[in-house]
């Protein structure tokens, strides 16, 4: 299951806004936001990795 809240939480921990981590991750940020809001079911898992990758997180992590 996708964990939303790690995404939404390692990123405020950041003091990150949602732009900011699509400006470092090349993930539109409105998609960021249906991931984070649960209004995205199946992201791919292309967008996730770099999401992923910009938070410093594993793939693991929020799968």
């Amino acid at each position: 299951m996708l964990e939303i809240k790690t995404i939404r939480e390692k990123r405020l921990e950041k003091k990150w806004s949602q732009t900011h981590l699509a400006q470092l991750s090349g993930v539109p940020q409105p998609t960021i936001s249906q991931i984070e809001n649960g209004t995205r079911q199946y992201p791919t898992f292309e967008n996730m990795k770099k999401i992923a990758e910009a938070l410093d997180l594993r793939l693991e992590d929020i799968f």
